[in-house]
C-alpha cells in the first residue's frame, strides 16, 4: 500500500508497505471549514469565554498592541488580522492606535517580504509591525519575578499598550502541553533570560514523557503567570483542520479560553493508536523550517515507538539545524551530564539551546532516527546522531532491515499529532 506525506507547504512524498506491517496509521481529525470567518469571529469577540465582551474592555483612547505568531507557525494571520482590525475600528480604535509584535521567542527575524507574505499588504499597509528581539536588554522591560522565582523581562512595547491580543493556533507542545494560549507570551516576547529559566527548568522533567501534551503541569502554570502578569487580557485562537484551514475559534480569557480550545482540539490532535510500534514514519509538516521546529514532532513520535525502535523522520529542514541557535548542531551528541555542566559553569552563552538538547537526548535514548530531508545536509544529520537515506523508500528500507520483515509500522501523518496508546499498549 502507498501513504502519502506532507513535506513541506507544497510538497508531498508518498512511501510504499506491506499491509501486513501496518500496525497503525494516525493523522488530524475531520473538521469542516468555518463558514463566514468574519461573522464568527466578530460574534465570538461579543461572547468571548471567561471575559466580558471586547467593547467592555476596550476604551475608545486605548492603544492596542496585537502580539501574532509568526512564519514557523500554520495560523492564517493573513485571514485574521484584517477581521480583528475592522472590529477594532468599530468600537473606535483608528488603525494608528494598533500595533502588530510578531511573537518571534528566540526564533530569527522575518524579512520584510515574509511580513508581508504572512501578515498581506492590507495589513502591512494599516499598522506598524515589528519582529521582537529576545536578546536585545534595551528592547525589554523588568516585570520582577512570578510566584515561583521566574524573572520576567518582556518586550517594551507592552508599556505603551492599554490592551494586549494573542493570536495563535491551538496544537500540542512538548513543553507547554499544548501551544496557544500564554506561549504568544512566553516564549513569544520575552526576553532571554526568561524564557531560558522556563525551558531548561521545563526539559529537566523528561518532557516527553511528563509535559507533552499535559495541562497540569509546572511549565505551564509558569506560562500562564508570565502572560497574566505581562497583561495578556484576552486571546484569538484557532483550531486548523486537516487542510489547514480554521475549524474552530477560541476567544476571551488567556487560560479559561485555552483550556476550552484544548478540550476541543483533543478529539482532533491526539488520537488513540493500538500501542508501541517498532518503526514509526512522522512527517515533521508543518514544524518544518529547521530543526529547532521540526524536533517537535520527532518527541511526538517517541509516544509511538517502543524503546528500541526505530522512528523515520521525514522533514524537509530548509533552514538546517537551526539558524539562530548553532550549538544545536556543535553539541547534539554531547551527553547530557556534559551539558548540564557547562550551563552550570557559565561556559556556554546559549543556555537556551542547550536545555532543548535536553529533548533531543531523550529522543535518542528511546528510538534510533534515520532522516530524509533535502536542508539537512549530512554533517547535519551526522552531528544530530542521525541516519541518512537518500529517500523515504530507502529510509524505511534501513528500518525494516534492522527490524525484520515483520515489524510492526505505525504512521503518524503529520507532525503534529500527538498519539495515545489505548488498552495496556502491548
Amino acid at each position: 500500500m502507498e501513504i502519502e506525506f506532507p513535506y513541506g507547504k507544497k510538497k508531498k512524498v508518498k512511501i510504499e508497505l506491506s499491509r501486513k506491517n501496518l500496525y497503525f496509521s494516525a493523522d488530524r481529525g475531520t473538521i469542516p471549514p468555518i463558514d463566514a470567518l468574519g461573522l464568527r469571529i466578530r460574534e465570538k469577540l461579543r461572547r468571548p469565554i471567561g471575559t466580558p465582551s471586547v467593547s467592555q474592555l476596550i476604551k475608545a483612547k486605548d492603544r492596542v498592541l496585537i502580539v501574532a505568531d509568526d512564519l514557523t507557525r500554520p495560523t492564517p494571520q493573513k485571514t485574521l488580522l484584517p477581521i480583528l482590525l475592522d472590529e477594532l475600528n468599530a468600537l473606535g480604535i483608528p488603525d494608528r492606535r494598533i500595533d502588530v509584535l510578531i511573537a518571534l521567542g528566540s526564533h530569527r527575524h522575518m524579512t520584510s517580504q515574509e511580513i508581508e507574505g504572512r501578515f498581506g499588504r492590507e495589513v502591512v499597509q494599516r499598522v506598524n509591525i515589528s519582529n521582537h528581539e529576545y536578546d536585545q536588554p534595551e528592547r525589554l522591560v523588568d516585570l520582577g519575578k512570578t510566584l515561583s522565582g521566574i524573572p520576567v523581562s518582556i518586550n517594551r512595547k507592552i508599556v505603551d499598550a492599554d490592551f494586549l491580543i494573542g493570536v495563535g493556533n491551538i496544537v500540542p507542545h512538548t513543553l507547554a502541553g499544548w501551544g496557544g494560549g500564554g506561549k504568544i507570551i512566553q516564549p513569544g516576547i520575552c526576553g532571554e533570560e526568561t524564557t531560558t529559566a522556563v525551558h531548561v527548568e521545563g526539559n529537566l522533567m523528561n518532557p516527553i514523557e511528563n509535559l507533552v501534551g499535559n495541562m497540569d503541569q509546572k511549565v505551564k502554570r509558569n506560562i500562564d503567570a508570565i502572560a497574566l502578569k505581562a497583561g495578556l487580557k484576552m486571546i484569538v485562537n484557532t483550531v486548523l483542520n486537516q487542510n489547514d484551514q480554521v475549524g474552530e475559534l477560541f476567544i476571551g480569557h488567556p487560560v479559561e479560553a485555552h483550556r476550552e480550545g484544548v478540550r476541543f482540539a483533543e478529539a482532533f490532535y491526539s488520537p488513540m493508536i493500538h500501542g508501541y510500534a517498532d518503526i514509526a514514519v512522522v512527517s515533521s509538516y508543518p514544524a518544518d523550517i529547521d530543526y529547532w521546529q521540526a524536533i517537535k514532532p520527532l518527541s511526538y513520535a517517541c509516544k509511538a515507538v517502543r524503546k528500541g525502535g526505530t522512528i523515520v523522520f521525514i522533514t524537509p529542514c530548509p533552514e538546517g539545524v537551526s539558524p539562530a541557535h548553532p550549538t544545536m548542531k556543535e553539541r547534539a551528541t554531547v551527553p547530557l551530564e556534559e551539558n548540564l555542566k557547562v550551563i552550570k559553569e557559565g561556559k556556554i552563552e546559549d543556555k537556551l539551546a542547550v536545555s532543548t538538547l535536553i529533548v533531543h537526548e531523550e529522543i535518542r535514548n528511546r528510538a534510533s532516527v534515520i532522516c530524509y530531508s533535502e536542508g539537512l545536509s549530512k554533517s547535519d544529520k551526522e552531528s544530530l546522531g542521525f541516519r541518512e537515506a537518500s529517500s523515504p523508500k530507502e529510509a524505511l528500507a534501513m528500518a525494516l532491515e534492522k527490524h525484520g520483515p515483520n515489524a510492526k509500522i505505525g504512521v503518524l501523518k503529520c507532525g503534529e499529532i500527538l498519539p495515545r496508546i489505548s488498552g495496556s499498549g502491548l
